[in-house]
């Protein structure tokens, strides 16, 4: 597999040259790559591991990580099903609030984790389980219209930011459980200004993910986005030692398709507002990448859950 790209010139010469398409390839069989390796390690755990748990920070790609697990570990003759902390959220109505009174969705008292180890026990006891859904426009939880059961034998994958904290699944046996962690460890380095963290791609990411599907705008994402990492270095960095394996989510290539969905929102950050000044730098160093089409990502690429056009449901 070839190596990685270093910084936006040469991420910019790839496009120059035609050599997009191939770059995409690469990136995209080198997540498949991991993902399969992975799938085989819980398929040979022994004892047999029936929940996996799958955690990383804001649109690291843990959902779309968790769904192509489930396809690979079908592939390996388990039955697998998904499932997300989301769903169990316990709502407006419940949630925790910050000092000042905002909403603290990041802690895991956000999410009822009695329900959910019970729904899991259930599970993994061969009953019908009336799972939970959470409606992200009234903020409010309900029950699952229908009854779900898993097969003998059968796998969980569990995602969320609180999916490798102990307290999340308190009181299912731990030789059953494979803990995956993901994060984006890439960092391209732009000419004649600050290097762009992966931190800073992740934002991008969730800026054209929240404009694209919550009618969120720049300005709105910008100015939770302290709060968020806050949050993750409370409630996922001291788990992460907890993973047995972990995953890199970044893409070289993402830049260059994400430039066109971001820019402009970026620039609609009007001078003045709060988030101006990062918006501005963020916007200036996506100027400096080449745009590429994003017709040709696979629509498994993690990168879909940003720019839309996913085969899977989110």
């Amino acid at each position: 597999m070839e190596g990685h790209i270093s910084d936006i010139a040469e991420l910019n010469d790839i496009i120059r040259r035609g050599g997009f398409s191939r770059q995409v390839l690469t990136d995209e069989t080198r997540h498949s790559e991991r993902i399969v390796r992975i799938a085989e390690r819980i398929a040979a755990k022994v004892p047999a591991a029936r929940l996996v748990l799958v955690s990383g920070p804001s649109s690291a790609g843990k959902t779309t990580t968790a769904l192509r697990l489930c396809i690979r570990l079908r592939e390996n003759g388990l039955s697998a099903m998904h499932m997300s902390t989301d769903d169990y959220f316990v709502g407006d109505s419940r949630n925790p609030r910050n000092p000042d009174g905002t909403f603290d969705y990041e802690t895991i008292e956000a999410v009822d984790c009695d329900r959910l180890v019970a729904d899991l026990a259930k599970l993994f006891e061969g009953e019908a389980v009336t799972l939970r859904k959470f409606d992200f426009t009234t903020k409010e939880g309900y029950d699952a219209p229908e009854q779900t059961t898993l097969p003998v034998g059968g796998v969980v994958v569990l995602e969320g930011i609180h999916a490798l904290n102990p307290r999340l699944t308190s009181g299912i046996a731990e030789e059953i459980k494979f803990r995956v962690y993901l994060n984006m460890f890439t960092q391209l380095l732009p000419e004649g200004c600050d290097a762009f963290f992966p931190d800073d791609t992740r934002l991008v990411r969730r800026i054209v993910r929240d404009s694209n599907f919550r009618g969120t705008p720049a300005s709105i994402t910008l100015s939770r986005w302290p709060s968020v990492e806050e949050g993750e270095q409370k409630w996922i960095n001291p788990f992460r030692h907890l993973a047995d394996a972990v995953f890199n989510s970044a893409l070289d290539y993402e830049l260059a398709v994400l430039r066109p969905f971001a820019i402009d929102l970026l620039r609609g950050v009007e001078e003045g507002e709060p988030t101006f000044r990062e918006a501005d730098r963020l916007a200036t160093i996506l100027a400096s990448v080449s745009e590429a089409p994003s017709d040709g990502i696979p629509m498994d690429s993690i990168l879909r859950e940003a720019i839309g056009g996913s085969r899977f449901n989110y």
